[in-house]
């Protein structure tokens, strides 16, 4: 779902654009699965996904999204057949699965499409069929791999088109070609090419990837919304040239949808609504005909419409929000999972930083209860490593505790016995539930008790990430999102320099770490993958650049009445599960 990473992405998702931080080239929106290779999964009885009604025919030049209505959309009442929900929608920028890299985007997405292969709710550790209903991995003694995907029978688009091997061939060839945001996900991850992805027959997909790359991390990668497959032969009679180049059907769908899903799209109003409606057709009928997002921006007006009933669900309250609706017995608040990670890097290219003594001291002279549990409200877990709880190879383990005099003897050790200034950027604003400059007030004070000066200097995201990225900021205080549910979208970024993002940005480049982390990517036993990153966390948090401090949860409100909203921790909620 889209980054301040590879695009700017999480600005919203789990409340706002979630990966602001340092990502790397991705929503909002989470344990991923054993990259070794699976065994053959039983076919299901049915098919997951049936057809749905055909979309309506496109205008033959380049649509633009809908103009704002003169009356907002009569479902946006709280109707019985009707969910409202709010938020800040003004992430979007396409409906189309191969652009679209934003939170709210992939929240439609993964209502009206299907992927190969799916995790189901928030269990984010074991693979399930989807549209194929088994696959097998081959690996050649040079380290090149080859997937064979079996499709499911008789599943069909809205169109009523059916689904075959030639659609998925498509939608992966398309989405190479367009090279949208998501792109990279079958270039960088996959090492896929166009002619990589071939259909031996039309139940039948092969992938074949080159030596370096984990077939057990892509198919991590192939359940997020940007592999969804496409209708071929519904968006092909859409295709228009573009600045003399085949947009690949790409004008049409940011407003239209031609997938297998449970909903369809009725229409998407730029900062203003996007309407779903069920796919009559489908095997998974949704629990309500019609899903209506509102863009409400303002939490204070998703309380407000909240608590008169003009919607079910508010997506961005704060935490004080929250607290104030605890009594009011029509409205129910909640909790969920979120795999952002909050983190101060720290540039080993200044000569204060680059002895570990100091950053070791840093991390030994934080408040991280304090923060988490007074700052926060109790709103956050205590994380000091690189891959966030809910991912496989997560690691939890709580390894600093402040210890003000350990702190000082750290610095005593490193030639600084009388303490030392330096400047940390952050960002403007809030962060999801987190205010940053109360963040960095918090930090400054704890490390003012151990000696060290800090200058917080508070910057909108382009200018600080124009710094970060030229390698030339001091201490950051940021935030990073995962693109995928793979361990290895947070691995390789903060250990390995050569990955181009977060070491490259602190500058710290280290060997062991680039090993460990590319071990633990190609490993095929998930227990022994679990164990390598263990050790390759473990490695990272003495010795990287970083002061890991916590992963936040995302905080709902509900009315009393809804049931089956359940929030997947990658940014997203299966839309169709959700009645009143």
């Amino acid at each position: 779902m889209h980054k301040f990473t590879r695009s700017l992405w999480v600005l919203a998702a789990l409340v706002a654009l979630v990966a602001i931080i340092a990502c790397a080239p991705a929503a909002q929106p989470t344990a991923a699965p054993p990259t070794a290779a699976p065994q053959p999964t039983a076919a299901p009885a049915q098919p997951t996904l049936a057809p749905a009604q055909p979309t309506a025919a496109p205008p033959t030049a380049a649509p633009q999204p809908t103009a704002m209505p003169v009356e907002p959309t009569q479902a946006s009442t709280g109707a019985q057949g009707t969910i409202v929900y709010l938020k800040n929608i003004d992430d979007v920028v396409s409906m189309d699965p191969a652009q679209a890299y934003e939170f709210s985007g992939w929240l439609a997405i993964h209502s009206m499409y299907d992927t190969l292969v799916k995790f189901e709710g928030k269990d984010l550790t074991n693979l399930k069929p989807s549209l194929a209903t088994k696959w097998d991995v081959k690996t050649a003694a040079d380290g090149s791999s080859e997937i064979t995907f079996t499709l499911a029978d008789g599943v069909k688009f809205a169109s009523g088109n059916p689904v075959t091997s030639a659609d998925v061939v498509y939608s992966f060839q398309r989405g190479i070609a367009l090279g949208k945001p998501p792109s990279f996900l079958w270039t960088d991850v996959g090492g896929l090419k166009e002619d990589s992805i071939t259909a031996p027959d039309a139940k039948t997909v092969v992938l074949k990837m080159p030596t370096g790359t984990s077939p057990g991390e892509f198919l991590n990668v192939l359940t997020a919304p940007p592999l969804s497959i496409v209708d071929s032969v519904e968006v092909k009679k859409h295709e228009a040239q573009v600045d003399g180049k085949n947009d690949f059907g790409n004008t049409w769908l940011s407003t239209n949808s031609a997938g297998t899903g449970p909903y369809m799209l009725d229409h998407w109003t730029k900062d203003v609504e996007f309407l779903l409606k069920a796919n009559p057709n489908s095997a998974v009928q949704p629990k309500t005909p019609q899903i209506l997002v509102k863009h409400v921006p303002e939490a204070a007006n998703q309380q407000s419409q909240l608590e008169k009933g003009d919607a079910d669900i508010a997506h961005d309250l704060t935490p004080e929000q929250i607290t104030a609706l605890a009594g009011n017995k029509d409205v129910v608040t909640s909790k969920a999972g979120n795999l952002q990670i909050f983190y101060m890097g720290m540039n080993v290219k200044l000569k204060e930083l680059s002895d570990n003594k100091v950053r070791e001291a840093i991390r030994y002279a934080i408040d991280y209860e304090g923060i988490a549990n007074d700052l926060l409200s109790g709103n956050a877990q205590i994380l000091q490593t690189v891959i966030p709880n809910g991912l496989l190879g997560a690691n939890t383990e709580v390894i600093f505790k402040r210890d003000v005099e350990k702190a000082k003897s750290l610095l005593k050790e490193a030639g600084h016995e009388n303490g030392l200034e330096i400047d940390m950027l952050t960002l403007t604003g809030n962060q999801g539930l987190v205010p940053m400059g109360d963040l960095g007030a918090k930090i400054q004070a704890d490390l003012a008790e151990v000696g060290i000066k800090l200058n917080v200097k508070q910057q909108p995201a382009a200018e600080l990430l124009g710094t970060y990225r030229a390698q030339n900021a001091p201490i950051v205080l940021l935030l990073w999102g995962p693109d995928y549910p793979d361990p290895n979208t947070n691995a390789s970024p903060f250990a390995a320099y050569s990955a181009g993002v977060i070491a490259k940005r602190n500058n710290w480049e280290d060997q062991k770490a680039t090993d460990m982390a590319n071990a633990a990517k190609l490993e095929k036993d998930p227990a022994k993958r679990v164990a390598l990153y263990k050790e390759l966390t473990d490695y990272i948090a003495h010795n990287g650049p970083y002061a890991v401090l916590f992963q936040p949860q995302q905080l709902f409100a509900t009315r009393a009445n809804v049931q089956g909203f359940d929030w997947n921790p990658m940014g997203y909620a299966d839309l169709w599960t959700i009645a009143k």
